[in-house]
């Protein structure tokens, strides 16, 4: 609309840094929520920011032996080196208040950094809980009791972090396809065996993991909801294959940042190639037939039309995919996400999803661990 104007984050802190600096201030902390590869940017490009502190991908930084489950994306603070020399320290401290951050910065006259000291903190029973907000949570906390229900129970980890998610296959996409594709299932006729057997889900939309090692495997409808936040649906949509295609292939357009565009998948077998230009990485795209007495993966036909569950965020063209929006061939609504899982959870009582193959990168560009290769991109991008 004309109310919002968007800009770039980079040229607009500028202007606001200058302010500041021809006001006598030495000492600028940038505090934004654009995700870990463009708070590096504003610290390697804004001249006069001092020290960055982000959000939006729930980076988890540490230094030395981690306290708990999450695996450290880089050290904390991650130091970068401004295009006007300085040292610039960057940090966030993951998320859902599981850890504090802790950052103890030295300038020295002029205002630059000197020294920079710290790591998150975790917090777990040994730290004692302000009684006063405890007291207060306790009161939203009984008119939440259908929110504390169980409704499942996982054997397994459930890897919704955004490492996983917005890198490779995660098993907490493939149980959401899953249950998507669950609740889509129908009678079948002389010609299917079912009208869909594909899902596709953007691993920016997966917010949260579930541990199963907490409260004994028991998932709750709060638990789901801090995976699915956002209150949307699950929808079927029909597209031409050729429209499919195109939609891998914006999967991986920017990949390696952690935007949330990377297809989770189900029904789906594909194998992208990175080291191809982007709009040609996606090497092969196999999905289950429908129209068949005994379900096999066959190479996606661009003429054909298809049947496809996703998210309604993605039908309208969320996380850049306006080729489903503008081209699609007519959509179904469907139920609440949340409604959707639950019902699926319940049904199977206890789930144990695997990383079994949907996603796959060729060429050995995938490497082990996507921390490895988050670590990697770090290392590039302070080398340009």
């Amino acid at each position: 609309g004309d109310d919002v104007v968007f800009e770039d984050e980079i040229e607009a802190l500028q202007v606001q840094v200058n302010d500041l600096t021809a006001m006598g201030v030495n000492k600028i902390i940038a505090l934004g929520h654009s995700g870990f590869t463009v708070d590096k940017n504003i610290a390697q490009k804004v001249k006069g920011v001092d020290v960055v502190v982000g959000g939006h991908t729930n980076t988890f930084l540490y230094t030395g032996v981690p306290p708990s489950t999450e695996q450290p994306a880089g050290p904390y603070p991650f130091m970068v080196d401004s295009d006007d020399g300085r040292k610039v320290p960057v940090v966030q401290a993951y998320a859902y208040g599981k850890y504090l951050g802790y950052l103890n910065v030295t300038f020295d006259k002029k205002g630059d950094v000197i020294e920079a000291i710290g790591n998150p903190i975790l917090l777990d029973s040994s730290v004692p809980e302000d009684e006063h907000i405890k007291e207060e949570v306790e009161k939203w906390r009984k008119n939440l009791g259908d929110y504390s229900q169980e409704i499942g129970k996982t054997s397994v980890y459930l890897n919704g972090t955004s490492q996983a998610c917005r890198f490779q296959e995660c098993n907490m996409g493939n149980l959401l396809c899953d249950a998507v594709l669950y609740e889509n299932v129908e009678r079948p006729d002389k010609k299917s065996w079912n009208h869909v057997s594909m899902c596709i889900l953007n691993g920016g939309g997966i917010r949260a993991p579930i541990d199963e090692q907490s409260a004994n495997g028991s998932i709750t409808v709060e638990d789901l909801l801090s995976v699915l936040p956002f209150g949307g649906r699950f929808d079927l949509v029909r597209v031409k294959g050729s429209t499919l295609k195109e939609a891998f292939e914006h999967s991986v357009r920017r990949y390696g940042g952690g935007s949330g565009e990377l297809l989770q998948v189900g029904g789906i077998h594909v194998v992208y190639d990175l080291s191809r230009a982007p709009g040609s990485r996606v090497v092969s795209l196999d999905v289950l037939c429908t129209a068949c007495r005994v379900p096999a993966y066959v190479p996606l036909q661009m003429d054909e039309i298809y049947n496809v569950t996703l998210p309604s965020y993605m039908l309208f063209g969320g996380d850049g995919y306006h080729m489903l929006k503008d081209k699609n061939r007519g959509y179904s609504k469907g139920e609440p996400d949340i409604e959707v899982v639950s019902r699926y959870l319940q049904r199977m009582k206890r789930v144990y999803p695997a990383v079994e193959g949907r996603i796959k990168f060729s060429s050995g560009r995938l490497l082990e661990g996507s921390l490895t290769l988050i670590s990697l991109l770090f290392t590039l991008t302070l080398l340009h």
